[in-house]
């Protein structure tokens, strides 16, 4: 079986006896005797491991270490066997914090079954946390387009929020709406309709980068949190979006409408909103102005105080041409 264990033992033979009594199990491909709890610690952040083992040594502080590994979320379940010389030691080991305590003279049989039996528990441990991470992705993730859902964008705006608070690093936000998507809808069908939101939302998720959040905030309107980015840079990733769509747009059955986007662009900083409220309806704002100025454009808020008249700057898409 492909299963980890560790060993901790400052006696030698001890260390020996244990080595030997898991090699007969035929449990374990590996078994890793260490010198310290610092490192078991080093080896569990970074490599799988399956069972701890250790030799319960009188008059030896053996708590901190796995007071520590049971405050660990991902540890606490980690099946944590103790051997000891005597039935007082037995006991240590539970009442220490064992999963199972075993003499070191434990018949290999019995040492083979209970071993077995932690294994397997672990296992299932395992494949339920998996199934529950799995769970909690479906529950953040929109089906159509694979991206963040509502949820995911109203919490990371926050996020965004406190940390400009704290930092003073802006962050910015655009506001993608496809254009006349209702027409393209009745004119070719929602499964159409579908493929074109994929294919928007694929558009967006290769644009941004690592740190920023993409959601499908509703309909076929999308969203983007930009940490740590001014307006300027904002605009330069609403160009690469737009420039991405028109690629897609290429590549449509011939005959049909062309995919756009309006973009509305707004930067919380030392001159803007600091209340996610307030940023996402200056995206809105500015959105509202790119559709009614001809849509396939992007429009970025600015603040009052920067001109008495004009509170929008415009940012036409760029125009691709494919040869023939």
């Amino acid at each position: 079986m492909n299963h980890t264990a560790l060993i901790i033992a400052t006696d030698q033979n001890k260390k020996t006896q244990m080595v030997n009594h898991l090699s007969a199990t035929g449990l374990f491909s590996q078994i890793k005797p260490l010198k310290s709890s610092a490192a078991l610690f080093k080896h569990l952040k970074s490599k799988r491991t399956d069972m701890v083992c250790w030799a319960i040594e009188p008059k030896k502080d053996q708590t901190s270490w796995i007071d520590k590994l049971h405050a660990d979320e991902q540890w606490h379940d980690l099946p944590l066997i103790a051997f000891a010389e005597d039935q007082q030691g037995l006991i240590s080991g539970f009442q220490l914090g064992a999963s199972d305590s075993v003499h070191v003279e434990i018949d290999p049989t019995e040492l083979s079954a209970r071993m077995n039996r932690h294994l397997e528990r672990w296992q299932r441990l395992l494949e339920l946390r998996k199934s529950k991470e799995q769970l909690q992705q479906l529950a953040l993730t929109d089906p159509l387009t694979q991206l963040g859902n509502r949820t995911v964008f109203d919490s990371s705006i926050k996020r965004a929020s406190a940390c400009m608070q704290r930092s003073g690093s802006p962050y910015s936000l655009l506001m993608i709406d496809l254009d006349h998507f209702k027409k393209f809808n009745d004119n070719y069908g929602h499964q159409a309709g579908d493929t074109v939101l994929r294919a928007v939302a694929n558009a967006i998720k290769t644009s941004a980068r690592d740190a920023d959040t993409c959601c499908r905030y509703g309909g076929e309107e999308f969203a983007i949190i930009l940490p740590d980015t001014n307006a300027v840079n904002a605009e330069v990733l609403a160009t690469r979006i737009h420039r991405q769509i028109a690629r897609a747009s290429h590549h449509q059955p011939a005959g049909r409408m062309a995919i756009t986007v309006s973009i509305g662009i707004s930067c919380a900083d030392q001159n803007g909103a600091a209340d996610p409220n307030q940023l996402i309806e200056e995206a809105d704002k500015a959105l509202y102005q790119a559709k009614n100025n001809g849509r396939n454009r992007s429009k970025t808020w600015q603040p009052k105080c920067f001109s008495p008249r004009l509170h929008f700057v415009q940012t036409v898409a760029p125009q691709l041409v494919f040869g023939t």
